[in-house]
């Protein structure tokens, strides 16, 4: 009796093994946008202006010093998040400051269009933030 039950739970554990596994990976879902039109990026992920050969592709938050909500600090503090944006052919990186302050937004230019962004989630103390949990939200206008 006791083979049965070894060979039951061997079963048990190959079945579940074997349903914890893809075919095939999940890839992160194409965004598109129109100029004007508020959208949130997610670390990692590239957004496409409709209408324009312009992308915006979040790389990474490169600092984030903001202060923590419910912390009195003497500076706001801001982040920087570093994107690629690609338009006719040819990839720039750049750096964004996002000021301090919950309600904070920042904005800047590239060539004719202007950003206006906001980084989330904003800190808590005592929390520290993934950086794979950042994401931005944008405005592209011209």
């Amino acid at each position: 009796m006791s083979g049965k039950l070894f060979f039951a739970i061997g079963l048990l554990v190959v079945i579940s093994f074997l349903a914890g596994c893809s075919s095939a990976p999940a890839g992160p879902s194409e965004i598109k946008a129109a100029l004007g039109q508020e959208f949130t990026l997610p670390v990692g992920q590239t957004v496409t202006i409709t209408g324009e050969d312009l992308k915006f592709k979040f790389d990474e938050v490169t600092a984030d010093s903001r202060c923590p909500k419910g912390v009195q600090c003497i500076w706001a503090g801001e982040a920087k998040v570093q994107l690629s944006i690609t338009s006719k052919n040819s990839t720039s990186r750049v750096v964004y400051t996002v000021p301090g302050g919950s309600a904070a937004s920042g904005q800047d230019f590239f060539n004719q269009y202007k950003a206006v962004f906001k980084l989330e989630p904003y800190p808590e103390a005592p929390q520290q933030i993934d950086a794979s949990s950042y994401k931005l939200i944008m405005t592209i206008t011209k």
